[in-house]
């Protein structure tokens, strides 16, 4: 009998770390969760302020961005080109991220009211964008907008 209770005894432990290490999963996941919404809200902030010193910096030197059209900048070309003309304050849904280190991939889907060199884009469309960490800072180093543009 005694045997019976130090093994109900250990599974009970056991039990309880894996609901401790699940909760903890979780609290990391939803902290992550957070992290890149703030990210993604600085980096479509800085965009639709329009304002090139706020852009340039949230930009990591080694910045690329692709868009559907195949248009593509690094950072100094981006900064060169004209920013998005963005009527409304853009709203994001459908955030997921994933980390490694000190580099975060968010992709999403951005629900936004723009313009590309005079040109109407997709209102909804999915985001890819992948930032590193600098200090407590989160740089963009690469973006890629899905949403279609007029031509």
């Amino acid at each position: 009998m005694k045997a019976w209770r130090n093994i109900a005894a250990s599974v009970a432990a056991s039990v309880a770390l894996l609901l401790l290490v699940g909760i903890g999963a979780l609290r990391a996941q939803a902290d992550l969760q957070a992290e890149a919404a703030s990210a993604v809200d600085a980096w479509v902030a800085a965009v639709a302020g329009g304002d090139k010193d706020a852009v340039a910096a949230i930009l990591a030197p080694e910045f690329q961005i692709v868009r559907d059209n195949g248009v593509a900048y690094d950072r100094d070309g981006y900064l060169a080109s004209a920013l998005p003309n963005i009527v409304n304050a853009p709203q994001f849904e459908d955030l997921h991220a994933t980390s490694e280190g000190d580099v975060m991939v968010v992709r999403y889907v951005l629900v936004i009211d723009e313009t590309i060199d005079g040109a109407a884009v997709e209102a909804r469309a999915p985001r890819l964008t992948v930032f590193r960490r600098d200090g407590d800072t989160w740089l963009v180093s690469a973006h890629a907008n899905f949403a279609r543009i007029a031509r």
